[in-house]
């Protein structure tokens, strides 16, 4: 997949909580950022199952404290309280993360530049939630299992058509639907799996997820030579919302070793700052790899 970094920079961050009226009454509010400065860090893959923290100025004083909440007070985190973003592609508004907030305050420590600060989670509405056992004798197809645990909270399961058709036998796991899915991903150890925009996406470990693939270089925003071993790729680039845990790199440098492997992107640190004069729009990405260019490609 082609990108072209010459697209406007924006986003957009929708803050959705719940909180008590004046009559005693659970009333949901929601409030849209667009035009105010904000700076955006998202970390996806590896032991992070989807982290958000943004920091939004402007933000009218009454409108921050009733958003903001500390780790540990009462009330908080809940699950009614949630942070979406989306990114501008060139045409219109594309989800990019959507999570439960973990923690957020306003930050008065740069006066006058008062701040709203927001942490977010994208599995913790699985942590958060109860559920009961699970529990089959099976035998049950993962997917199977996977979705009777996480679909009762809104989630969806996305499996690559790499992953061996697996089938699970008597299989009891107890906990938050975060813990029973650990359990029973536990057991295949040839597979990774992470949580985005509401979906536990499964695909074999060190594989890409698909035959989709991002071409990248120079002219699609790489912003220098990359680091690299025979195992292993690093390079920074302006931010694609298409960059993801499990997507194929298609990477063109200077060195030939690199562009004769297929890397893997794994772990991937987005930092967006929109409004900002002469703020950062890049992604830095970790990627393995998995062999020839090609070995998998359509």
């Amino acid at each position: 997949m082609t990108f072209n970094p010459y697209i406007e920079r924006k986003a957009r961050v929708t803050v959705a909580v719940t909180r008590t009226d004046s009559a005693g009454n659970a009333t949901p509010e929601n409030y849209t950022f667009v035009q105010h400065r904000m700076k955006i860090q998202v970390r996806q893959g590896g032991g992070q199952y989807g982290n958000a923290k943004v920091e939004i100025f402007g933000v009218p004083p009454d409108t921050m404290n009733n958003i903001a909440r500390l780790w540990l007070e009462t009330l908080t985190p809940q699950n009614t309280d949630t942070l979406s973003i989306d990114v501008w592609d060139g045409t219109g508004y594309i989800p990019f993360f959507q999570g439960v907030i973990s923690w957020s305050s306003v930050n008065g420590g740069g006066m006058p530049a008062v701040s709203l600060m927001i942490e977010a989670n994208a599995a913790m509405l699985l942590m958060n939630s109860t559920a009961s056992p699970y529990a089959n004798a099976g035998p049950v197809a993962l997917r199977s299992a996977l979705e009777a645990i996480v679909t009762p909270e809104g989630f969806a399961v996305d499996i690559s058509d790499a992953v061996p058709a697996y089938q699970l036998t008597d299989q009891r796991v107890t906990g938050s639907p975060m813990e029973q899915v650990i359990a029973i991903m536990k057991q295949f150890t040839d597979l990774t799996w992470f949580v985005n925009l509401q979906r536990v996406v499964v695909r074999k470990a060190g594989a890409p997820y698909s035959d989709d693939s991002v071409d990248i270089s120079l002219q699609t925003g790489m912003q220098s030579l990359p680091m690299y071993s025979s195992s292993g790729l690093q390079f920074g680039t302006v931010f694609n919302p298409k960059l993801r845990p499990g997507i194929a790199c298609n990477v063109t440098t200077t060195f030939d070793f690199v562009n004769r492997t297929l890397w893997v992107a794994s772990v991937l640190a987005h930092q967006l700052d929109a409004n900002v004069p002469g703020g950062q729009w890049t992604t830095s990405v970790a990627a393995n790899s998995f062999g020839s260019r090609g070995n998998n490609q359509t």
